[in-house]
């Protein structure tokens, strides 16, 4: 574990904080003695076992926020506002899957994926801006994934959703750098989970086969490169997308 003695006592608001990947990355800041705000819309239980399990657990702070919903936003942003008063770190993790080939998706589908995974993110990146700015220099690191970079059959959805994930950070990194907002983000690859757990070991073999590594990646490597894009150490980097995939979309 590396200690970016910058990030000590940064406030940092980690949304979808209650799957893997969001375990993974409140556990990484809290290691790095983070206050960490993390907001789940529904099943807390995963954080509230993070909570019993962290030697740091008295610096985690479990919110619940619906982020397409604007009064379930404005609730946490009176909170933090009241609280805490800025923000130093925020993680767009939040997103879901409703796969389908196109010729059997319906509109509901796209729209359901688009709304949570882009607009939502919108959302609370909007709300939360002011605190961004009321911190002496701030970071946002916005979860992408490969499906945005290269074709993911049967993802159409979440594919547009990522690939527009990855535009919208170019874009607002552009328009906030020069006020002291860092905005870059993260594009994983297929990373062990509870939800690739449910894919058939057939499948999986064949996707690993892609992978130079020859291996899935671990949700804390992906953690690992959100705080380092959230630390000094990357303060020269602005409106980039790291890919995270063991090689796979160098292929």
């Amino acid at each position: 574990m590396f200690i970016y003695s910058d990030l000590n006592k940064k406030n940092v608001v980690v949304t979808g904080a209650n799957g893997d990947m969001g375990l993974a990355i409140c556990a990484k800041y809290l290691e790095q003695g983070c206050n960490v705000y993390a907001i789940y819309h529904r099943f807390r239980d995963s954080l509230d076992e993070l909570q019993l399990k962290n030697k740091n657990s008295h610096c985690l702070y479990i919110k619940q926020c619906n982020i397409k919903d604007d009064n379930s936003i404005n609730e946490l942003m009176n909170f933090l506002t009241k609280e805490v008063g800025y923000i130093n770190v925020l993680v767009n993790n939040a997103g879901i899957v409703k796969d389908n080939l196109f010729a059997t998706m319906d509109a509901n589908d796209f729209s359901e994926i688009i709304s949570t995974n882009l607009i939502g993110m919108f959302n609370i990146t909007n709300k939360m801006l002011t605190l961004l700015r009321s911190a002496e220099k701030s970071t946002i690191i916005n979860v992408s994934s490969i499906a945005g970079i290269i074709p993911s059959v049967g993802q159409i959805n979440y594919s547009s959703s990522k690939a527009g994930i990855i535009g919208f950070t170019r874009t607002l990194a552009a328009e906030l750098a020069s006020k002291g907002v860092r905005v870059n983000a993260v594009a994983p690859g297929m990373i062990e989970s509870a939800m690739v757990k449910k894919v058939s070991r057939q499948v999986v073999r064949q996707v690993i086969s892609t992978i130079p590594l020859q291996r899935l990646g671990l949700a804390s490597e992906v953690a690992d490169v959100i705080v380092f894009l959230s630390s000094d150490a990357s303060s020269y980097m602005v409106g980039q997308t790291l890919v995270v995939d063991g090689g796979m979309v160098m292929r």
